[in-house]
């Protein structure tokens, strides 16, 4: 749950540990660990705004909601500009023609784009990673069966191909469906501000479609990109865009059965209100309500503040349960 904040296993479980004490010194939290490594991970803590040391010299916890505000208050900006440059260079691409070595190719109706697609996740071989954002072509309702046959993703996820995604906030129910088919096989999904549709292959190849082929009566089109240094531009975007994302949370057993109760977690612990997380997940204020509700009778608290500190301590127990199966493995 905390790498978001690029923290290390072990920083993590000193957090968890100082987040259910409140606050203690240091020789309580070392508990016959090497004073020196208890003190440099104090000081990861400190740096990433999750931990304050108090006048008396003892260790205080800042609460999640807490750190992720501040954490969203510095990175704003970064991700504004990022977007901004993003959306700079969707112009270009589009713009620039399939002429001599500029290792673009444009791409014209809903046939070619969707070939070229599944032609380059047909060949990957280590990664796909993909912004994914509405509006959607289709609307279907999925089912495993449809996706083994038709899906290109889907297909490199069986045969062990990695897949990192970055999902738009305001999902349909045929994509949250969607989604807890491909969690089911693997893919690894955050949520996000992404700024396009993006797929990058082997980070050798990009793909991505023109907005406005998803206006009322345009024709689809798209660019393929094999240019080198904008592949590598693309996907140094993706990796920034995954770095300033909130995981989409999974279960010790796997991923839980509606996406949304994952995401209603992760963006109650970024400090959202009942109002943007109906608004981001496309539902009533009434129905975030009941949701929470469910949340702090299964977590046995009674406020806000306690369902924050109780959903990080689950988590620790939850890593630590993970890290003692493998263990046993």
């Amino acid at each position: 749950m905390l790498e978001i904040f690029d923290i290390d296993e072990e920083s993590e479980r000193l957090y968890g540990r100082l987040l259910a004490v409140g606050n203690a010194p240091i020789e309580k939290l070392a508990d016959g660990q090497p004073m020196v490594e208890i003190e440099e991970r104090l000081a990861t803590l400190h740096e990433r705004g999750l931990a304050v040391r108090e006048v008396s010299g003892w260790w205080l916890a800042v609460p999640l909601p807490d750190a992720l505000r501040a954490l969203r208050a510095k990175r704003t900006a970064e991700l504004d500009a990022l977007v901004a440059s993003a959306d700079a260079a969707q112009t270009r691409l589009m713009a620039m023609s399939d002429g001599g070595d500029s290792g673009l190719r444009s791409l014209i109706g809903r046939e070619e784009v969707q070939s070229a697609l599944n032609e380059i996740a047909g060949r990957a071989r280590f990664e796909i990673c993909g912004f994914d954002k509405p509006p959607y072509v289709t609307t279907r309702a999925p089912t495993r069966e449809w996706l083994e046959s038709n899906s290109a993703e889907f297909q490199a996820l069986l045969r062990g191909v990695r897949i990192r995604s970055i999902y738009h906030p305001g999902f349909d129910e045929n994509r949250l469906a969607e989604m807890a088919l491909f969690h089911e096989v693997g893919e690894r999904a955050r949520t996000g501000d992404v700024p396009m549709k993006l797929v990058v292959v082997d980070a050798v190849v990009a793909f991505t479609p023109a907005p406005a082929s998803y206006a009322p009566d345009q024709e689809t089109r798209a660019t393929l990109v094999h240019h080198p240094i904008m592949v590598e531009a693309l996907q140094s975007l993706f990796e920034a865009v995954w770095h300033r994302s909130l995981p989409i949370d999974t279960t010790s057993s796997g991923v839980a059965a509606d996406p949304r109760r994952d995401l209603l977690v992760s963006l109650l612990m970024s400090g959202a209100t009942d109002v943007a997380i109906a608004n981001q997940l496309g539902v009533t204020e009434r129905s975030v309500r009941r949701w929470i509700a469910s949340l702090m009778d299964d977590l046995e608290v009674q406020t806000r503040l306690q369902l924050g500190a109780a959903l990080a301590r689950t988590e620790a127990l939850r890593s630590d349960n993970r890290r003692l199966a493998e263990d046993d493995a």
